[in-house]
């Protein structure tokens, strides 16, 4: 049985609040900041940083994928706040469009590295109270935060009774330059609603899948209907690496999933969890779930041990010859590269790895296919094609495995649109495919 949050915590220690109006004070105009991500966003202390930038010059804030802008994007709007990041979310897309906002294009995996290279010194924490010892935990973060502890010589934390006490992410409060009690609700990540095509598009992906998976999904409504279709199908001894979100919960309880039998095994490693207080209940003090750096959770070399490793992953289009593009439209920059040539790279070498690229065969409203004969000069390739191999639409698989390119192109036309089908056949004497 879960715990409500007042149960759970009677194992911390109690913490003196501290005037938050003070926090940046003694900190240079020109910081650079590094906050955490998702629901371990420090939206308190982002709000204070915004009252502090009154006073300040050339400060510059990093992060990954924020679930709040509302603490800190009217600064970035009136010039206050420098702001870059490696993961494009709505609320940002016109900011980058008009350049206010400086987009990183860095992979998962690289972001430990860079943040030295960018010179961040002051990192903004969501914690976990300490525990008798003195640790805090990040609970549902991990990825680059865990590096920004080490490379930071400034820490400030809001400390927060209901972040998850996680034993692979913690910080001892000796660390911590700074602390605050928190003052705005962890964010949450709601799941999509599932529409018809993804839902036709999860069912063939549900076939690719062997038993004893390890698998990595990525977000959106493709990827949580897909998450669904593992939940309701006869897959057996499943693990998840990347994220962890609230569908897990009731795959573990269900015994569909393997259960650790060591201390090194997992469950669930992730480097984010993104989903409501039902993951967060489940992985408070449960040893199936890591949250590890993305040093451990984004390392092909690492993960690319594990066996039947599966990275699913959605894209915006694919060219007839598999090259994807996860991350741009019209040029515009709407998302970021993320883990998701890191998962791939891990499921082309793993033992039994399949790498699969989940798409609707149309956007905007059915009037533009997503398979398209060749990428344009604006759009990104978020991956190569040769690590592309099994591509999913609502109208079938295209298997791209040891196909010649006009091999490739038949295999893609064939679960395009039936609208766009002919302009595409058309299309492959003339752009190389023959």
């Amino acid at each position: 049985m879960l715990l409500c949050a007042n149960e759970r915590r009677k194992d911390f220690l109690a913490m003196p609040p501290v005037n938050s109006t003070s926090v940046f004070s003694e900190v240079p105009g020109n910081m650079r900041v590094v906050a955490s991500p998702g629901c371990g966003s420090p939206s308190t202390l982002l709000k204070h940083l915004n009252s502090y930038l009154d006073n300040s010059q050339g400060a510059r804030l990093f992060s990954g994928l924020q679930l709040n802008y509302e603490p800190f994007i009217q600064s970035i709007e009136d010039g206050k706040l420098q702001y870059s990041t490696w993961h494009v979310m709505p609320k940002v897309r016109n900011l980058v469009a008009t350049g206010k906002v400086d987009y990183l294009p860095a992979r998962a995996s690289e972001v430990p590295n860079l943040l030295r290279k960018w010179q961040t010194n002051v990192a903004l924490l969501r914690l976990s109270p300490a525990n008798i010892e003195g640790f805090h935990s990040l609970g549902p973060t991990g990825s680059y935060p865990v590096e920004a502890i080490k490379v930071c010589p400034t820490i400030f934390a809001e400390i927060d009774e209901n972040v998850p006490w996680i034993g692979t992410n913690l910080i001892h409060s000796s660390q911590i330059t700074t602390q605050i009690q928190s003052e705005i609700q962890m964010p949450m990540y709601e799941l999509s609603e599932e529409s018809p095509t993804a839902q036709r598009i999860a069912n063939h992906v549900i076939g690719l899948i062997p038993q004893s998976p390890v698998i990595q999904i990525g977000m959106g409504s493709i990827s949580e209907s897909i998450m669904f279709s593992i939940q309701k199908s006869n897959l057996q001894g499943i693990r998840f690496v990347g994220m962890g979100c609230d569908p897990m919960v009731d795959m573990f309880n269900s015994g569909q999933m393997e259960k650790p039998k060591e201390k090194t095994d997992f469950s669930i490693l992730a480097v984010e969890l993104m989903g409501t207080q039902k993951i967060m209940d489940f992985a408070h003090n449960n040893p199936a779930v890591q949250v590890v750096s993305s040093r451990i959770g984004h390392n092909s070399s690492i993960l690319s041990k594990l066996d039947k490793f599966v990275s699913i992953n959605s894209a915006i289009e694919i060219d007839l010859s598999g090259q994807v593009n996860s991350e741009t439209v019209d040029s515009r920059q709407i998302s970021g590269i993320g883990g998701s040539i890191d998962y791939a790279e891990t499921a082309f070498q793993s033992n039994g790895g399949v790498r699969i690229t989940a798409l609707a065969s149309t956007a905007k409203k059915g009037t533009v296919s997503t398979i398209v004969p060749r990428l344009s000069s604006e759009s990104a390739v978020t991956i190569p094609r040769g690590l592309a191999e099994f591509v999913v639409t609502e109208h079938g698989v295209a298997d791209l495995r040891g196909k010649t390119m006009k091999e490739r192109a038949e295999n893609l036309i064939r679960i395009a649109d039936p609208a766009f089908r002919q302009e595409l056949e058309e299309s492959v004497n003339t752009k190389g495919y023959r």
